[in-house]
């Protein structure tokens, strides 16, 4: 019966928790009507929860003949986010509260990528923001399960669980992904609630990324292959373009290519292509070109976007707090 007693308390607590989080500054009356429990129960336990410093009184509000209701809402920094970029030459990190605001932030550059450091950066942080509920770690590498399975720069991790790894650096949640998944994740938490299926598509120095929302679902596949547009059999031909001459590569053709591989085999709502120098004015082009070669109920939303960092910070925020 205690068991059951505990169970149905931390229940509600995180329904308070939960509905305080969407609704910013509430009353415990608000919050006693919205959840259907009684005010005694919701007094309880929104006093434990300002004892603890997980909640912050705001004052009260405007008198309706009684006496005036006190409003509280999440402390913000009761709960932090260690986010961490791992990319070619560089590790890029800040601490978030639960608004996203950047409350500490950093970077160093490295020659040969040291594990040894790494752990440092995160027994650092959690040394001085006692508050840390979760690590969310991106990595410009392919990563199966939190192993690292290819990497042209880290060598070192190659073959590693680096979450196993860290559990003897600290306690807390750490999740560990491809960089195009959290790029994924962010931009679709600031598209949710329109759509739920897209796919982002970014060019850069090592190569074509991808990844996919699918029925709003980050979907990685079996081993987490999904982020690699780059094996398709066609690519090959486009590299050596971007190598010898990038100006006059046809990007039109390659993107309309991958949005037709795309549309005719997880036919997504939308497109989401992440912005490179050779995209400047291609977008209409890009468009035509699909809506030429898809039937349109198979047409998906082409965009363009110059969002990257911050998607992918949303992301890694958005994955820190679903472990967290």
């Amino acid at each position: 019966m205690a068991e059951e007693s505990v169970s149905i308390k931390q229940i509600n607590l995180d329904r308070i928790r939960a509905f305080m989080d969407q609704e910013g500054s509430v009353s415990k009356s608000q919050i006693s009507r919205r959840l259907g429990l009684s005010f005694p129960t919701v007094t309880r336990l929104v006093d434990e929860l300002c004892s603890a410093g997980e909640l912050l009184e705001q004052g009260t509000g405007t008198s309706t003949g009684g006496r005036c209701a006190c409003f509280y809402e999440l402390d913000p920094r009761f709960h932090l986010y260690l986010l961490i970029q791992i990319e070619d030459g560089r590790v890029c990190w800040n601490v978030k509260d639960m608004r996203e605001e950047t409350v500490d932030h950093g970077e160093f550059c490295f020659k040969s990528f040291s594990l040894e450091r790494l752990d440092s950066l995160i027994r650092d942080a959690i040394q001085r923001h006692r508050h840390l509920s979760a690590v969310s770690i991106g990595i410009a590498a392919l990563v199966s399960r939190g192993i690292v399975e290819e990497s042209t720069v880290f060598d070192c991790l190659k073959g590693m669980n680096l979450p196993e790894h860290l559990k003897d650096v600290t306690s807390l949640p750490v999740v560990f992904e491809n960089d195009m998944n959290y790029l994924t994740m962010g931009c679709w938490t600031g598209k949710q609630a329109s759509v739920n299926s897209l796919i982002t598509l970014f060019l850069n120095k090592c190569g074509m990324g991808g990844g996919m929302i699918i029925d709003n679902r980050l979907w990685t596949g079996a081993s987490g292959f999904c982020t690699e547009p780059c094996f398709l059999p066609f690519m090959d031909r486009y590299w050596e373009g971007l190598d010898r001459q990038p100006t006059v590569t046809d990007v039109t053709e390659l993107y309309t290519r991958l949005i037709q591989v795309y549309a005719c085999t997880v036919n997504p709502s939308m497109v989401v292509l992440y912005h490179n120098p050779l995209l400047e004015g291609r977008l209409d082009d890009i468009r035509s070109r699909c809506a030429a070669c898809l039937p349109a109920k198979a047409l998906p939303s082409i965009e363009l976007s110059k969002d990257y960092q911050k998607d992918y910070e949303r992301g890694l925020f958005a994955m820190a707090r679903s472990v967290s």
